[in-house]
């Protein structure tokens, strides 16, 4: 028997099933948000090599286009410049790669030492710190109205002496906890380090054909998508792009400036531990608006150790780095590159921080400036078909929408 093929109602029927499937991940999602979300950490842990394969092809591609079009091209062998574009593209890849890795190396051989070493000062004036506290215990008081009140050291060291046995053994417990975790936290970190390693190997392999890469994803598109949605596609990827990159590289510039002017500013002030605070405040502004204040509290946090006297001193220069980042620094590098208004990228990195941690407060808000941006096109397109629809039917005086 012939089966006659209704093309309007097989379109029919594969909108039914792409709805009833969307449905169920829908459901899956929503009523299962533990597993579904442990699903998606596992895909992103086995697709890690490629992410970041892709990030370091993101950020080295630019460099090797440099090298290969200014540098390499005037080098000659034989008294002849190179022809062939595969040599001067592994050329190029191969001073790529020594330039970062050993600018990562340099950094770290003049950073890591003093930062060592201040972390090695706060841990011997720990105790010190921690008798000080004591001692202030012992002749600390208090005020209610007329009347002063002190603390009695030989009560209080009778209480913890009779609940010492029970305080050990819940130490004990905890520390028995702890110790998975930090197995957990070291495997993790090895896992992160190999996936880091075998991203720079992936990385090549990208980076040396990405052209043929890209003509193949071009060439996907435009056979699966009717021409008028090839553009929009298109459209939306360089849009990404100029997101990504003006949003990453602007804000590595300009933590870096910030890092530079923090460690100098903490030389001239003699605030201790100038290398270790300027760091750890370079990196945490690479997080937008929460960033900074991340930093100055764990500076704070070190200073109270070392030298609390230096405090509030280091509170009011980190109160104006940010003033000054936020204001002149930040605008002059970084301009309007993801488009977003200040409540949308708080939403984003409490959105992505609390779905991938850390690493998501760092990537969450030129992710959702793509999303966002993606979204609002479709608005556009949808928006100004039916502004013209409603125009078309009011030149015609049939407008079912006019009152």
């Amino acid at each position: 028997m012939k089966i006659n093929h209704n093309h309007k109602y097989t379109t029919i029927a594969i909108y039914t099933v792409l709805v009833f499937f969307a449905c169920i991940i829908v459901y899956k999602v929503v009523f299962s948000w533990d597993d579904s979300m442990a699903f998606v950490r596992r895909i992103l842990s086995l697709m890690s090599p490629f992410i970041f394969a892709l990030l370091i092809a993101f950020f080295i591609s630019p460099m090797v286009n440099f090298l290969e079009n200014h540098l390499i091209r005037r080098i000659k062998f034989k008294g002849h410049p190179i022809q062939s574009l595969k040599i001067k593209r592994i050329l190029s890849i191969i001073l790529s790669y020594f330039i970062v890795i050993g600018s990562i190396m340099f950094l770290f051989a003049i950073v890591m030492p003093q930062v060592l070493r201040s972390i090695t000062d706060i841990s011997d004036k720990l105790p010190g710190y921690i008798d000080s506290v004591i001692k202030w215990s012992q002749t600390a008081s208090f005020s209610f109205g007329t009347d002063n009140y002190y603390i009695d050291f030989k009560i209080l060291s009778a209480f913890v002496s009779e609940n010492t046995p029970q305080t050990l053994e819940q130490i004990r417990e905890i520390f028995n906890q702890f110790i998975p975790e930090i197995l957990n936290f070291t495997k993790s970190f090895a896992s992160i380090v190999m996936n880091i390693l075998f991203g720079f190997i992936i990385a090549v392999y990208l980076i040396y054909n990405k052209e043929a890469y890209l003509k193949s994803a071009g060439r996907f598109i435009t056979a699966i998508l009717p021409p008028h949605k090839n553009e929009a596609i298109f459209s939306t990827f360089k849009e990404s792009h100029r997101i990504f990159s003006s949003f990453f590289i602007g804000k590595l510039l300009d933590s870096l400036i910030i890092g530079l002017l923090c460690f100098f500013i903490l030389l001239i002030a003699k605030i201790p531990y100038p290398i270790l605070i300027s760091v750890i405040v370079g990196i945490t502004n690479m997080i937008p608006y929460f960033g900074p204040f991340i930093g100055g509290f764990v500076g704070v946090l070190f200073l109270l150790i070392g030298s609390p006297e230096k405090v509030i001193m280091f509170a009011i220069i980190i109160l104006a780095l940010q003033q000054f980042d936020g204001n002149i620094l930040g605008p002059k590098i970084l301009g309007d590159s993801t488009g977003l208004e200040p409540f949308w990228v708080i939403f984003s990195i409490i959105l992505f921080g609390g779905m991938f941690g850390f690493v998501g407060m760092f990537i969450g808000v030129p992710f959702f400036a793509v999303i966002k941006n993606i979204i609002d096109h479709i608005i556009d397109r949808h928006y100004n078909r039916k502004i013209a629809l409603i125009e078309s039917l009011n030149d015609a005086d049939v407008n079912p929408y006019k009152l």
